[in-house]
């Protein structure tokens, strides 16, 4: 970054006029899209929690309601690894004033029925962990997505 300008979003005016950063105070006041791709893989899985951290953290949840949104996100992944045709996942992380989605969806050839106790337990734990979620299953897709309010108070 060599234009003195483009600094000026990150960098405030220290002491001595030097530019060092400064700590400032963060708020989300737009809306911002963030996506993300994994190999249908357990092993990847970490990948989406450290995003929905990271997202849940910037959008300025509470540290409970980060982990919150980090499990739901880890139940979206693994529901979808376990329904879908070993495609990869797609994640959409949608960032508002006052909530924070994520929409996760991979294709699948199956045409036998989702088990019932899987996704009961599934639905159950974004039951708790989320303030919202929906499950979709037609043409050749399977899309997952969990909701969780902004409140303030976060750590972000």
């Amino acid at each position: 970054m060599t234009d003195d300008h483009a600094a000026r979003g990150v960098y405030t005016a220290a002491a001595m006029g030097s530019n060092l950063p400064t700590s400032e105070s963060r708020t989300m006041d737009h809306v911002g899209r963030i996506e993300l791709s994994l190999p249908a893989d357990s092993r990847y899985m970490r990948l989406a929690r450290l995003m929905a951290s990271g997202v849940a953290t910037t959008s300025g949840l509470p540290l409970d309601e980060v982990e919150d949104f980090r499990i739901a996100v880890d139940e979206l992944c693994a529901t979808l690894i376990e329904m879908g045709d070993e495609a990869p996942i797609s994640l959409v992380f949608e960032l508002s004033p006052d909530a924070v989605v994520v929409r996760a969806r991979t294709t699948t050839t199956r045409t036998d029925a989702i088990d019932g106790e899987r996704l009961t337990l599934s639905r159950q734990i974004l039951d708790v962990v989320t303030d919202g979620h929906d499950l979709s299953h037609s043409d050749g897709e399977v899309a997952l997505t969990a909701r969780k309010l902004v409140r303030g108070g976060g750590v972000g």
